[in-house]
């Protein structure tokens, strides 16, 4: 049992106010807490270090600039709550480019861990996430991932959380969206790694039990599993073609589609694939890892590619909430572009470790990590209220279907539609359906 330093009644309290009122930092600083156990002297001083392990480059580039400047916009935000309220504290982040590179993470974790610091938001792929487990696991570094999503590291008691939900929940959303357009022989081609391998077999699962439910006839083709080192995809293009030509002439158009789950490698992807006609003549369907990728809007080619197998990418949807717009509304100004939904868990890990720091009242990783579920619970930020399972990754979740589309003469992604996970159905967006009308 965590030895709490503050009454729980108190930071709660704060909680309501600062993260559920958008004004809330006067508001805090001027109106008492329930009365409790009377205050104890503050023990935290300075700088507390916070590290952050970004993508900023390698195949989630696009989405590390984003949650970078998410978690800057937060440090700002609590820093200035934390004056308000006359703290002598304040957070100071860290960020280290992971290079989507699980070595790399690793290095930069035993950096940051070297400079004493024992928080660290990100890495954002599960490849990531699994190479640096067992050193954070062994250093009592508590790690928040705002986007690894591999089911194989659903692990209760280790020091790994994570603010989305695992491809358990995500494979059946993609199997329904191409079940919904017609899809009967589903062809998957996927990233070689932990989160590809597990994203690909939930997928592939969650096709199958919809065959079976509806009494269809239809499988599960498993294509081309590719290196994630791979910077070229002329041979897996021309294998992949090879296997829509033989299951089109067999089924029909209509009936077969593709799987395909990858990072911003599917921009060379889907290039070596446009090279195929059939390729752009029968449906596809991504995932969260294409979902935003500021790469296939800015060539007309791939976006129109894109448009035409509407290839439609699940991401976790984030809940409604005005501290959303305001996250976003700093990413656009900032990069002239909306934000994945990831950036809005970068930007809620770092409330709620700051919270749980606030709560605990020390820098103390351990303590940290018995109040953050708690804190979690009563939090509301920018990706809306939300609980953690026992493993510590997010309980539930519906998915937005992102997709390139022209809009105002140029391209930029859209939301097409919601799948809801309650129901394994899709709420389809009237502009959506009457563009495929």
């Amino acid at each position: 049992m965590a030895v709490i330093s503050k009454p729980l009644v108190a930071i709660l309290f704060v909680i309501g106010l600062v993260i559920g009122v958008a004004v809330g930092y006067a508001v805090a600083a001027t109106i008492a807490p329930p009365a409790g156990p009377a205050p104890v002297t503050p023990t935290l001083k300075g700088e507390i270090p916070i590290g952050a392990l970004l993508p900023l480059t390698g195949v989630l580039s696009s989405y590390g600039e984003n949650d970078k400047v998410a978690i800057e916009f937060a440090e700002k935000e609590i820093n200035e709550w934390l004056k308000a309220r006359g703290e002598e504290w304040y957070i100071k982040l860290y960020v280290e480019d992971s290079a989507t590179d699980p070595k790399t993470a690793l290095d930069k974790l035993m950096t940051l861990h070297g400079k004493g610091i024992k928080f660290i938001i990100g890495p954002m792929s599960s490849a990531e996430v699994s190479e640096i487990k067992s050193y954070a696991d062994a250093n009592n570094i508590l790690v928040i991932s705002q986007s690894s999503t591999s089911p194989a590291l659903a692990i209760s008691g280790d020091w790994i959380f994570r603010y989305v939900p695992t491809d358990l929940v995500q494979g059946p959303a993609a199997a329904r969206v191409a079940y919904d357009q017609g899809v009967r022989y589903l062809i998957q081609v996927w990233r070689g790694d932990t989160w590809g391998d597990g994203l690909a077999r939930s997928t592939r699962e969650a096709f199958l039990n919809l065959l079976k439910k509806t009494g269809q006839t239809g499988d599960v083709i498993e294509g081309v599993r590719y290196d994630p080192a791979a910077k070229e995809f002329s041979a897996e293009a021309a294998k992949l073609a090879s296997l829509v030509t033989d299951l089109v002439n067999k089924y029909g158009k209509d009936k077969v589609g593709i799987d395909a789950i990858g990072f911003e490698e599917m921009i060379a992807f889907i290039a070596a694939a446009k090279a195929y006609p059939i390729l752009s003549e029968v449906k596809w369907v991504g995932s969260d890892g294409t979902a935003g990728v500021s790469g296939l809007v800015k060539e007309a080619d791939l976006a129109e590619f894109c448009i035409k197998v509407q290839f439609l990418s699940p991401i976790n949807t984030p809940g409604a909430s005005p501290h959303l717009e305001k996250v976003k509304s700093a990413v656009r100004e900032k990069l002239g572009r909306d934000p994945e939904p990831y950036a809005y868990n970068s930007y809620d890990a770092l409330w709620t470790i700051a919270l749980a720091i606030d709560m605990v009242d020390k820098y103390d990783s351990r303590a940290v990590k018995d109040v953050l579920p708690e804190i979690v619970r009563r939090y509301y930020g920018a990706s809306g209220y939300f609980e953690l399972d026992a493993a510590g990754d997010k309980a539930f979740g519906d998915y937005e279907l992102w997709i390139p589309w022209r809009v105002d003469g140029t391209y930029d992604w859209k939301i097409a539609g919601v799948w809801r996970g309650v129901t394994d159905t899709v709420e389809w967006a009237p502009w959506w359906t009457a563009a495929v009308k």
